[in-house]
């Protein structure tokens, strides 16, 4: 039924049902899916536009696609990403659309990668496969018991900014993410309060649980100015900004793992993948909504509650995706969202959101005139929280094809 890039894929029966669903349709559709290595957990149709409802896939099309890619991409939580699309047509696949749609593909990666601030780890490299057949296999409630690392903690970040325009407002944010998210890399991870070796397996089979999902519970310990955990503090860094961003509260971490991914290693990774994506995302909803404000400078002069995290399930499965909702928007304007971009409704009162608290704010010189040296020390500070308990309804669900990973064609 279809093509495939890479060693066979595992999905949920559910996803089975759902392309067959899709095959009814007269329209050319694409969408996207999530999922983690050789695993999908969701599909999401790419809506059908208003001006075009017969279907996408013109070139016109491409930027209404990206678009797509980067909210679903915001919705994940640590240790899934945005791993390809899938084409339902109602006719036969032309060599031509074949080549369409991997050039799509491409784009979908650069975009989806653009929000990446993480280095690519092995098991990034060895998820990126070459175009070859592949075999689809169908599991029931295949998510249902994996494995879930939940690290509620503290940040306190203070970020300098040279340039006031709004240009140079998100290129410093941006920057001061990625130098924030190097040091995250870098930090000290505890799980369940031990240090372990990398290879450690969190959910070895001989002590898997079929009835009952593990939870691992994370610590991050990220080093000051200095560096690495234990080393003096070095000397402040002396900028030329006009500015400073601060943004302090608390955050409510979550990443999943699939029975081949429950090392320490790989753990440890997705969290601290969760965290940066967390932040970043909590901190680019603050500046876009800056940057629209006519009088960003003065209203963000005081503290302003960053957007909190919520979180929903993928309706069938046992994982979780997420967004972001703002002190001035209702449930309502989430469920919209998930409506179009991840493809499916939220039933009232099942938007769980996170004890996140995080104020933005700009802090300026009073004392200082425009261009004139000011001194800025960045402080890193993560400490554990009261420990947050996420429940996690028990479901299945997984999703299809990859983005320069897998591709598969529905036809008639």
């Amino acid at each position: 039924m279809g093509k495939g890039m890479g060693k066979g894929i595992i999905a949920d029966a559910a996803v089975e049902k759902y392309f067959a669903d899709l095959k009814a349709s007269t329209s050319y559709i694409l969408g996207l899916l999530v999922g983690q290595g050789e695993f999908v957990v969701h599909a999401a149709m790419t809506p059908l536009k208003e001006d075009n409802p017969d279907g996408l896939m013109n070139e016109d099309d491409k930027d209404y696609i990206l678009d797509h890619a980067e909210h679903l991409n915001r919705m994940v939580p640590g240790g899934l990403s945005v791993m390809g699309m899938f084409v339902v047509s109602p006719s036969h696949q032309t060599k031509e659309s074949h080549m369409k749609m991997r050039r799509t593909m491409a784009a979908v990666e650069s975009r989806v990668s653009e929000d990446r601030l993480w280095g690519f780890s092995e098991e990034d490299t060895n998820d990126r496969k070459s175009s070859k057949s592949a075999t689809w296999s169908y599991l029931q409630w295949m998510t249902a018991f994996w494995p879930v690392a939940v690290c509620p903690m503290d940040i306190d970040l203070m970020f300098p900014i040279k340039d006031k325009t709004r240009h140079g407002l998100m290129q410093a944010m941006k920057d001061g993410m990625m130098r924030w998210a190097k040091k995250t890399e870098a930090s000290v991870c505890l799980l369940n309060n031990k240090h372990l070796p990398a290879k450690t397996d969190l959910n070895p089979p001989t002590k898997r649980n079929n009835s009952q999902r593990i939870k691992i519970q994370g610590q991050i310990f990220i080093p000051t100015a200095g560096g690495k955990l234990g080393e003096r503090p070095s000397t402040a860094s002396v900028q030329v900004c006009s500015c400073i961003l601060r943004l302090k509260g608390s955050l409510g971490c979550r990443a999943y793992m699939n029975p081949a991914r429950t090392t320490a290693k790989t753990t440890t990774m997705y969290i601290k993948r969760d965290i940066i994506r967390s932040v970043y995302n909590s901190a680019k909803n603050f500046f876009e909504h800056l940057i629209n404000d006519e009088n960003s400078a003065k209203a963000f002069m005081v503290s302003q509650p960053l957007a909190k995290r919520v979180f929903f399930l993928v309706p069938d499965t046992g994982i979780s995706l997420c967004d972001y909702i703002l002190s001035s928007e209702t449930e309502a304007a989430v469920q919209e969202r998930v409506r179009e971009w991840a493809g499916f409704t939220i039933p009232d009162g099942q938007l769980h959101i996170t004890q996140q608290l995080v104020q933005g704010r700009l802090e300026w010189h009073q004392d200082s005139e425009e261009g004139m040296d000011s001194t800025w020390v960045p402080v890193y500070k993560i400490q554990q929280r009261r420990k947050i308990t996420m429940g996690v309804a028990v479901a299945s669900g997984v999703s299809l094809v990859a983005c320069l990973i897998y591709s598969l064609f529905l036809e008639e």
